[in-house]
């Protein structure tokens, strides 16, 4: 669940301590400066774990009263997590009270309704959380290295800001979704297919009003189970009583349709009106699933995407041609998305942004080495495990080293790592990858 910092004045600190059990009891993570668990040690610095929880923190919950209005330790919580881009979520805990920075903000009314104040903040944190958060704790790493970004490490994708929006857009589209088709992402291996539809396109839809989304599935031997396990995770947030069976039951005997309405009239937000359900690899539909299995998975999906249902895959584009013949898939029309490397002039930023957001600082010299030996955006995978490695040990305050990279043989490791990836591929798919030269990424489902 969500990261949740509580900033209060200290003549408030019962009302804290209310809002601090609301939200534990939730489930969020919870820092609180008077609470003994979770909040400040004795000895610590005060300013410097302020800084540090606000990076921490998803949401600053602002308990608003007279004595708020007047803290200058309140004022500063609220203008440094806005700097930060943490979300502000007041809490009007005193009638007739407005701070200056949150005045534009809509407010949990406590005074009128805690009951409908605390399912307010309920809904706010569970889409920012589905959202993959907004703070990053320090020693965290900015570079997941050859594995995909998920959506909670959304701050982290860089250079790709026109495909999400791009894609958003088709999604939203009343005259796609009539068409009601599957969008699929295809592109050659590496290029950051993955890590574009859950980083990017996941968060921003997760954030829109009306749809719900589900974390990504891999479709693996059984696709109608993988479903049905996001299903269950989604039906349990809702407060519905469904298990895996159940749903497979469901799935079976009334469909897809049925089943999602159910879940977007059970959105604790209100009714949802869309579904979106990401699948990751599409190819294993060819590669892993047995013919009447994805025959199954294509049945229950096709009259869906006319429904409540979007579904977003991602493919790599050797397999494409096999998709559109396979008589299995025929039920799921789709509209292809085409995914090319990343441009050259956006790998700077790629090892900048993450770099910057972590607060590790990278010098001119090795970025332009990077950058030269990384030569163009299909070797995206070289670079992402050598800054993996660079990056290994380094907490905030700390510097990639030219020395290290150095150690790792500059831009001489790619055969080795080719190597890596050939055995990798050969152990997910069962296939041989393409001849020649290897610039990919093993696809791993994230721990």
């Amino acid at each position: 669940m969500a990261r949740v910092f509580v900033s209060h004045a200290s003549a408030d600190r019962g009302l804290a301590g209310e809002l601090h059990r609301w939200l534990v009891g939730d489930g969020h993570q919870v820092y609180l400066d008077q609470d003994l668990r979770d909040g400040i040690a004795v000895g610590e610095e005060w300013d410097r774990r302020l800084h540090e929880r606000l990076r921490w923190a998803d949401a600053l919950v602002c308990v608003v009263t007279s004595a708020y209005l007047v803290s200058t330790w309140c004022a500063a919580e609220v203008a440094i997590a806005a700097s930060r881009g943490v979300r502000l979520l007041p809490v009007q805990a005193e009638s007739g009270v407005a701070h200056p920075l949150l005045r534009s903000i809509v407010h949990a009314d406590m005074t009128r309704d805690s009951v409908a104040a605390r399912a307010a903040l309920f809904e706010a944190l569970r889409r920012i959380d589905a959202a993959g958060g907004l703070g990053w704790p320090d020693g965290r790493s900015p570079f997941p290295g050859l594995r995909p970004l998920d959506v909670y490490e959304h701050q982290v994708l860089f250079g790709r800001k026109g495909e999400v929006e791009r894609l958003a857009r088709l999604l939203r589209s009343p005259a796609e979704r009539v068409e009601g088709r599957v969008l699929l992402v295809v592109g050659p291996s590496g290029c950051g297919k993955s890590s574009l539809v859950r980083a990017g396109l996941l968060h921003v839809m997760a954030e829109e009003p009306g749809w719900q989304t589900l974390l990504p599935i891999l479709p693996g031997a059984d696709p109608v189970a993988a479903l049905a396990r996001e299903l269950a995770v989604t039906a349990r947030r809702s407060d519905l009583g469904w298990t895996v069976d159940d749903i497979q039951h469901q799935l079976t005997q009334h469909g897809l349709v049925e089943l999602a309405d159910e879940l977007l009239l059970a959105n604790p937000g209100g009714p949802g009106r869309c579904l979106l359900i990401v699948v990751d690899q599409f190819e294993e539909l060819l590669t892993q699933t047995r013919h009447a299995d994805r025959a199954r998975f294509a049945e229950l999906l096709g009259p869906a995407l006319s429904g409540p249902v979007q579904l977003v895959a991602t493919l790599r584009s050797e397999f494409l041609d096999q998709l559109l013949v396979d008589p299995s898939l025929a039920a799921l029309p789709t509209r292809t998305y085409p995914l090319r490397p990343l441009r050259r002039e956006a790998l700077r930023i790629v090892i900048e942004g993450p770099a910057q957001l972590a607060g590790i600082s990278v010098d001119d010299d090795l970025v332009a080495r990077l950058v030269a030996d990384t030569k163009s955006g299909e070797a995206l995978p070289l670079l992402a495990f050598t800054l993996a490695q660079l990056a290994d040990g380094v907490s905030r305050g700390g510097q990639l080293s030219a020395v290290r990279y150095n150690q790792l043989g500059g831009g001489s490791q790619q055969i080795p790592l080719a190597q890596v990836v050939r055995r990798s591929h050969r152990s997910r798919s069962g296939a041989a990858p393409p001849a020649g030269p290897v610039s990919r990424p093993p696809r791993r489902r994230p721990g």
